[in-house]
């Protein structure tokens, strides 16, 4: 499929003029932070708000401009055996994760508009939602309006696609190996042991610890939940609300009233614009199995001790009734701290 523009023409764009941020000539952009877990469509929405040709963006831990290609895929560079080139762009993530709950949403945005006319400038997933309590005073600039989405996926499917991306990434940093490694242990060693001697698995292998370190990760979603108490509570924090990475990669209407929540009305999604994202089918797959997508039935496509370790850390976490009061069906799950 050849390369989408990058943007569409300026011209083919309608604006309201309802907003008193970020509308009228000379008045400064709005901001909007979308946090989210990864493995969840974060670089399709970078990407593809980055071609409004009104907004511009960041994506990722390394703040990378979100109009290039997915950051992480590096399968090209692989095949031409370009290590060189995948080790910096570890090292770049790396630097970060150790960034991320310092830094200050104004020290990306503020160079941004120096270099774009865009009315709405952001970035998606590089904050996490649990990054952004400490930071109040940095969330509401006297100057800006600054609005908060957290962007969350079925976790059943984000655990597959992580145990996808982990397959990959355990063999390339070290630094994330162990990491995630000690998140495992941390988590319930004696739980994840008891599956893996039930099933009579080697919890080193690869496929085996690159999918109970996605099950483990579903802690720093519980602590993304926590956040989002923590933010309710400051109102001048301007927090909007979950979206549903199921809901704006599937339905034109859903990713409208996102832009529409992000920009404060300030910003239009005209029909050409909306056919154009909804045309990029690039998604980039973490997990490349044939597996069904809907999860109930990718749940029950698991082997028995994937639905064990997941439905574990699913209760472990007390995630259960918080993904399901945002809809989520997970009734295929049974009681995870009863099967561990």
């Amino acid at each position: 499929m050849p390369r989408l523009p990058e943007r569409l023409p300026a011209d083919s764009m309608l604006y309201s003029d309802e907003s008193t941020v970020c509308t009228a000539e000379g008045l400064l952009p709005a901001w909007f932070i979308v946090t989210s877990h990864g493995w969840s469509a974060s670089h399709w929405l970078a990407y593809n708000l980055a071609r409004h040709p009104q907004i511009a963006c960041l994506h990722s831990s390394a703040a990378c401009p979100a109009d290039q290609d997915e950051p992480y895929d590096v399968t090209d560079l692989i095949a031409r055996n370009d290590f060189a080139r995948v080790f910096e762009l570890v090292a770049g993530f790396r630097s970060g994760y150790a960034d991320r709950g310092t830094r200050r949403p104004a020290d990306l945005y503020r160079p941004m508009e120096v270099q774009s006319t865009a009315r709405l400038i952001g970035s998606v997933h590089t904050f996490r939602l649990r990054d952004l309590p400490a930071m109040t005073v940095d969330l509401s600039p006297p100057d800006r309006r600054l609005t908060i989405v957290n962007l969350i996926r079925h976790p059943v499917n984000l655990v597959n696609s992580g145990a996808g991306q982990f397959e990959l990434t355990f063999r390339l940093d070290l630094n994330e190996l162990q990491w995630v490694t000690r998140r495992i242990v941390d988590t319930g060693l004696k739980a994840f042991e008891r599956i893996a001697a039930r099933h009579k698995l080697y919890p080193g292998d690869l496929e085996v610890l690159s999918f109970f370190g996605a099950c483990a990760t579903l802690q720093g979603l519980a602590a993304d939940f926590t956040a989002r108490d923590r933010l309710l509570a400051q109102p001048s924090a301007n927090y909007a609300g979950f979206v549903r990475q199921e809901d704006i990669t599937r339905d034109p209407t859903e990713f409208h009233d996102l832009v529409d929540r992000l920009s404060c009305g300030s910003v239009d999604c005209p029909p050409d614009y909306l056919q154009a994202v909804f045309a990029d089918r690039r998604r980039n797959t973490h997990n490349s199995r044939a597996l069904p997508r809907a999860a109930s039935a990718l749940f029950q496509a698991w082997l028995p001790w994937q639905q064990e370790a997941f439905a574990f850390c699913l209760d472990h976490f007390g995630l259960r009734p918080l993904y399901e009061a945002e809809g989520y069906d997970l009734s295929m799950v049974p009681p995870g701290l009863e099967t561990a």
